[in-house]
Parts: C-alpha cells; sequence; structure tokens
C-alpha cells in the first residue's frame, strides 16, 4: 500500500514528549512504546465521543437527491446484507492539522475535510508508522457521523525485523497483540487494518496466522463491534506478492480475521476467480471481500472516473475499499499554489471537485441517517474562517473537525453534466450560525432530500429549524419531512414553513402549524431538550418551531426522510439554512400546545 507522496516522521522521543503533554496525537514507532502504552496512555482518551446510532440502510438509486412521497414501501435494507465501504485515510502521510487535540485557531482554516459519511460503514485512519493511532478529530468526525474507525499496524520492507521479533514465540506475538487492543480500547476505536508489506521466512507464517487469529478473536472478546482487516500483500508462502483477489495463497489470513482488503491492480479475472473462490470455500462470507480502489489511479481507472471501478466492483456484489479519497484536495494543491488562491478561493474549488465526485459515486452506495433523538446539526464542517455560536462571531480562522457536525445523506451538489443541471445547495462559509458553515440554498428542485432517516415516532415530536434571508422578507426556505406508516406503507408530506405556507394539491400533503411565543414557555415548562433558542429570531437568523402531534395515528410510523424547499420571486435570492432539530414530543401534555399539528393519513 505504498503512496508515491510524501509523509511525515516524528522522532519517537518527540512523540513520547506529545504523548505526555497531550496537545497531538501521534502513532506509535517502536515495539517498546507500544508495550508500554497502557502505563502512559493519551491524555485526550476522555474526549472521544460514542458512535451515533444509525438508521438501516436504504438504496436512494439515481434519484438520490429527490424525496418521493407517493404510497408505497419505503425499503430498509439489513445492514449485514449489502456491500460494506470501507475508507482508507491516507493523505500525506497523516498527522498534519488534523494531529492537534483542540484543533487551530488562528491558522490556515483550508484542509482536506470528508463529510459524505452518511455512504461509508468503517473509517480507516492509515499512515506509514509502525502502529497508526487514529486522531481524536477524525474519531470524532466519524463517530458522530455514526462510522466505526479502525487504525493501521503496517510492517514494510524496511522494518521487516520488528516482525520477526514479534513472531519469536507465542508469548512475544500475543503480547503485541494484547497491546493492540488496549490500545484500542483506550482511544476508543473498533479494530485494525494489518498491513503487512514484506516478504517473511515461511517457517514464521503459521505463527503470523496465529497473531492474526488471536488478535481477531481477543478484540471481539474485549471491544464489542471491533473488527480486524487483512490487506492483501503477503502470501502464506512469505512472499510479498499482491494477489489481487481470494486465492489459496492469503485465504489462511482471511479465515482468521474480519476481512481481506484485496490490493488495486485487480482484473475482471481476478473478481470473478474470487466469486468462484468464495462460493466454493466460504460462502457466507462474500462481504468481508473488500475490493481495493485508489482514487489516485493506481492500477485502475480512478479519480473523476472513479465510479465506473466501483460499478464493476458493485457488479460482483463486494464491498469495496476506497484508499485514498484525499486527492480531491491534493490533486488541486499545485495549480492553487501557482495561482496564488486565497484560502476561500481554494475551499470554493476542494468543495466542487469534492462533491462532484462523491456525486458521482452515490448512485451505487448504500446510505444510512439519523436515527436517534434528539437530534440537531448546524452541517459544519469542521472548519471555517470564523467560529460562530448563535450566530455571533467567537474566535477567527479554526480547524477542527470533531466540531463536525452530523452530515447530509446525499452529496451537496448534484453532478454538473451539462449547463442547466441544477445546483441542489451549497457551502456556505461567509457566516454560519453554529460553527464555521452552513448550507446555502440557492436552486432546489421541490422535495429536495437532506436525510435519510428513520426516527420512530412512538411519541410527537419537537421540530425546529433556524435559516437567514438574503434580503428582507425575500425568500423563504421550507423544512419538508416524509411520516411513513410501516404498516400500511402510506406516507404523508409534513411542511414546516411560514405563516403563510400554501401546499400543493397533493391528497397526502399537510400543513404544519408555527408555534408562537404564547406556547413557548409550556415546552420550557416541559423541559424540552431544545438546541435553539426559543425565540422568532437572533442575530439575523430566524427560528422557526412545530410541535407534531401523533394522536390520531395507532399505527406506527416513522419519519424516514428530510428535506428542503426554496420559495423566491427574484432568481437571484437565496437562504442560509443555519440548523436542523428533532426532539421527542410530550404526549401524556400534548393538549397543553395550542398550537399543535395532528398528522394524518387520511386522503
Amino acid at each position: 500500500m505504498t503512496h508515491p507522496l510524501p509523509h511525515n516522521r516524528v522522532h519517537s522521543a518527540v512523540g513520547r514528549q506529545r504523548y505526555q503533554d497531550g496537545h497531538e496525537c501521534q502513532p506509535i514507532h517502536t515495539i517498546e512504546d507500544l508495550l508500554k502504552f497502557e502505563r502512559n496512555p493519551v491524555s485526550w482518551r476522555n474526549l472521544v465521543l460514542p458512535i451515533t446510532p444509525r438508521s438501516r440502510s436504504r438504496h436512494l438509486g439515481e434519484r438520490y437527491q429527490e424525496i418521493d412521497f407517493d404510497a408505497g414501501v419505503t425499503e430498509f435494507v439489513d445492514d449485514r446484507s449489502r456491500p460494506q465501504v470501507l475508507l482508507c485515510h491516507d493523505f500525506k502521510g497523516n498527522y498534519l492539522s488534523d494531529r492537534f487535540v483542540n484543533g487551530t485557531t488562528g491558522q490556515e482554516w483550508v484542509d482536506y475535510r470528508f463529510y459524505n459519511w452518511a455512504a461509508v460503514d468503517i473509517f480507516c485512519y492509515f499512515s506509514h508508522s509502525f502502529v497508526t493511532i487514529p486522531t481524536l478529530q477524525w474519531l470524532n468526525c466519524a463517530h458522530k457521523n455514526g462510522v466505526k474507525v479502525i487504525g493501521t499496524f503496517i510492517v514494510e520492507g524496511g522494518n521487516v525485523e520488528k516482525l520477526k521479533d514479534i513472531l519469536q514465540s507465542d508469548e512475544s506475538m500475543q503480547k503485541v497483540a494484547d497491546a493492540l487492543i488496549t490500545v484500542a480500547k483506550i482511544c476508543q476505536f473498533q479494530g485494525w487494518l494489518l498491513n503487512i508489506e514484506c516478504a517473511l521466512d515461511e517457517d514464521k507464517i503459521p505463527r503470523l496466522k496465529d497473531f492474526v487469529a488471536y488478535l481477531t478473536r481477543k478484540s471481539h472478546d474485549r471491544i464489542p463491534g471491533s473488527m480486524i482487516m487483512w490487506y492483501d500483500a503477503i502470501t502464506e508462502k512469505g512472499l510479498l506478492s499482491w494477489q489481487n483477489e481470494l486465492n489459496s495463497l492469503n485465504q489462511g489470513f482471511f479465515a482468521a480475521c474480519d476481512g481481506i482488503f484485496l490490493n488495486y491492480t485487480w482484473t475482471r479475472k481476478h473478481l470473478e476467480r474470487s466469486e468462484n473462490f468464495i462460493r466454493n470455500y466460504y460462502p457466507r462470507r462474500k462481504l468481508d471481500v473488500f475490493v481495493g480502489i485508489d482514487v489516485f489511479g493506481r492500477g485502475q481507472t480512478a479519480k473523476l472516473d472513479t465510479h465506473s471501478t466501483l460499478a464493476s466492483v458493485m457488479e460482483f456484489k463486494f464491498s469495496t475499499a476506497i484508499f485514498a479519497p484525499g486527492w480531491t484536495f491534493e490533486s488541486l494543491e499545485e495549480s492553487m499554489r501557482r495561482e496564488q488562491l486565497d484560502q476561500v478561493q481554494c475551499n470554493d474549488r476542494f468543495l466542487k471537485l469534492n462533491d462532484r465526485f462523491w456525486n458521482l459515486l452515490w448512485k451505487y452506495l448504500y446510505v444510512r441517517g439519523p436515527t436517534e433523538l434528539p437530534f440537531y446539526t448546524s452541517f459544519c464542517l469542521g472548519s471555517g474562517k470564523t467560529r460562530n455560536r448563535l450566530g455571533k462571531k467567537l474566535d477567527e480562522s479554526w480547524f477542527n473537525l470533531s466540531r463536525q457536525g452530523f452530515q447530509p445523506s446525499i452529496p451537496y451538489a448534484a453532478p454538473r453534466n451539462h449547463r442547466i443541471d441544477p445546483i441542489y445547495w451549497t457551502h456556505s462559509f461567509e457566516t454560519a450560525l453554529d460553527g464555521g458553515s452552513c448550507l446555502r440554498v440557492e436552486d432546489i428542485h421541490p422535495n429536495c432530500r437532506l436525510f435519510a432517516c428513520d426516527f420512530a415516532c412512538v411519541g410527537d415530536l419537537v421540530v425546529g429549524y433556524a435559516f437567514r434571508r438574503s434580503s428582507e422578507l425575500s425568500a423563504d426556505v421550507r423544512l419538508v419531512l416524509k411520516a411513513y406508516n410501516t404498516r400500511y406503507h402510506d406516507s404523508v408530506k409534513i411542511v414546516c414553513g411560514g405563516e403563510d405556507c400554501h401546499l400543493s394539491e397533493r391528497r397526502n400533503e399537510m400543513k404544519a402549524l408555527l408555534l408562537d411565543s404564547e406556547d413557548w414557555p409550556t415546552l420550557l415548562e416541559l423541559k424540552a431538550q431544545l438546541k435553539l433558542p426559543l425565540v422568532a429570531a437572533i442575530n439575523g437568523w430566524e427560528i422557526r418551531y412545530y410541535y407534531l402531534s401523533f394522536e390520531a395515528i395507532a399505527q406506527p410510523v416513522s419519519i424516514v426522510d428530510i428535506g428542503v424547499e426554496l420559495v423566491k420571486d427574484d432568481p437571484k435570492d437565496h437562504v442560509l439554512l443555519g440548523a436542523i432539530s428533532l426532539q421527542a414530543g410530550f404526549p401524556a401534555n400534548r393538549q397543553r400546545i395550542r398550537k399543535r399539528s395532528i398528522v394524518t393519513f387520511s386522503a
């Protein structure tokens, strides 16, 4: 998995000092430091956020940008029955701006950020250091969006003696495996990618397989939901020979762990042979085969044509491992320097390329969205020209991926195949309600999807959102929710807008009543856990609240989609969407809410 771009190394003494002062996240460079880790663990270990639960999987297909409010089945898929996506993040060796525990302030705020989490199942933080511990920023960013994280254990050609030391006895092998599990448990990530990329004496291979099996078994015992992945490099003969398929030369490692990450230089024949091998020997483990795609294009068509390679993988229904998605930033750096672009221009150029890249992939992927109440997002990407709280500027330029909010279930902008293609929304970094960015809604179709979700309406819902107009009383933005009857497969479109909001002629569309100041004290008395303040406006941002009551419905109902609609007369107008908030209502006290909206499915 050698990457052609340079990477940073940190001297082990410096690394040990940074473990102690706690300001930076760093890898482990020696076996000695690995075995001592538990005695001097990282100080930031208690700052790691738990993994946010997500909805069951959905395949949105070609029309992933639009919510379908017609009656019919909203199909959820068992997460274990469909191809998985592993994102392997190798970005110039890593441990860059993301290594700072508290982020940075007053420095450059434009760097690579990943935010299309809805289609990702596993995030692997990769570097060429011996033991790569995911940084706190990436851990929190992924966990907040419901994605498990694994680190990297790597031995390359120049460090083969380390591997021999580890495998010199069962005792030494088990000590290292136990130490890796301890690191993952203390730092609260979910496992390891094992990248043994060096030749090894064949008589050491049995113990190497024992190491993989022991690490996998003990990880499962100590870390629920953990996983150990094997990278396709060394064979069972001890040769460094990338197979690009699952076969008899690497099946022993596959059998010992949770999955295999196949090398990138495969052909269709490799996939056919892998499929036959799985069918004959591991018929229940097809989805544990992750076919590698290097976005830089080694071995396969990639870059902006990565979608064509992904289509080949999906045709065989294997899982996939997407390596170095940071290409969308790295590939632009030379031109951005040459053109002397400022930070805003660099940011715009990166986001446009990144959004186009992921839009081209999206129709092949399954997505998972929010499912747990209370839910709140300000759409912040984890950096900004300024940092804001309730529309008030707190800091100058900053970068901290831990502050990224829960991201939408589809990429931000529709792919532009020709000039008349619409833009669904873009990022705005000029101002924000909370964090460094928000959504700029300018040209969208009706029923534009933000989230594919699954909020069970066992009680009622309090819905809120904040927005800012481009000019006084110009364009307006509405939140739309799809309430789905899971027994009869019927749905209703709930429109949350202003007092003058008009509905279409759809039979299954209803207008939610906007709460006013007379109902606000009741919400406070009921101890509503509101993320947005109970005011009509604050620092130029308007705030709207609605109370959705499900008292007229006996059958199980869920909110399965959240979208946005824009209403405007002047084509130049736009609206900034600053935040969305959902929390459970108060069924026992719903009669106290004067302007509650009673949801029904009647024609």
